[in-house]
């Protein structure tokens, strides 16, 4: 029997689910966090967003407060809309305006985490 287990909080999870019944997390994805300054933000922001695996970015200031959250949705084509992006890339530029250092969480699709 396999038993798959949140990558958020260890829980139990059931064998279909979609989300974790004691945290809520969306079940398949994994984490990653990068530091970077001010300035290369914007950069940051445009080459994450280009991996069709991300399914969302968060914006954090130095604090850890979550100042911006951008969902990631890639087309049919294969190919994340710049057009779409360019709101997004504008409040990019005013954190990075009044920001020192910046965290960004990527959420990626992943497989789950299985214990036999």
């Amino acid at each position: 029997m396999v038993i798959v287990k949140c990558a958020e909080c260890g829980a139990d999870l059931a064998a279909n689910a979609r989300f974790c019944s004691a945290c809520g997390a969306q079940v398949g994805l994994k984490k990653e966090v990068y530091q970077v300054s001010a300035e290369k933000l914007v950069e940051k922001f445009k080459e994450i967003a280009k991996d069709a695996s991300v399914k969302r970015i968060v914006v954090k200031n130095e604090s850890g407060r979550t100042v911006l959250s951008v969902p990631v949705t890639w087309g049919a084509a294969g190919a994340v809309a710049t057009l779409a992006l360019a709101p997004w890339l504008a409040a990019i530029g005013v954190i990075a305006g009044v920001a020192t250092k910046c965290t960004l969480e990527v959420e990626r699709a992943s497989t789950l985490t299985t214990h036999a």
